[in-house]
């Protein structure tokens, strides 16, 4: 909504600074109302699909079984975590995300 557009519309209407100031409150008051009235529809929407049991965004990778014999290599320093990430195919970034959470277990 082109707020100054509809501005110069009213005032052409009512030709009056002051009624069109009012007018204008109303309308962008209104506006917010309904935009705030549907946030709260579409998160209430999320978390009723999510109670469901709706998972949203992308899969994560599963680690695979090789991860331990590879992950063994890079804590002793054999190799690098970049060719570790390399020789399980995935991004390095990966690769450390899990060594994190293997040191955890």
């Amino acid at each position: 909504m082109n707020v100054e557009k509809l501005r110069q519309e009213v005032y052409q209407i009512v030709q009056d600074d002051v009624k069109t100031e009012h007018v204008m409150n109303v309308v962008l008051e209104s506006k917010k109302e309904e935009e705030e009235k549907r946030k709260e529809k579409i998160l209430n929407g999320i978390k009723a699909a999510q109670n469901k049991g709706v998972v949203f965004g992308r899969p994560k990778k599963k680690v695979p079984p090789q991860f331990d014999v590879i992950y063994e290599m890079y804590m002793s320093h054999r190799i690098s975590s970049r060719a570790a990430a390399k020789m399980l195919g995935v991004a390095q970034s990966t690769f450390l995300k899990w060594c994190n959470g293997h040191e955890v277990q």
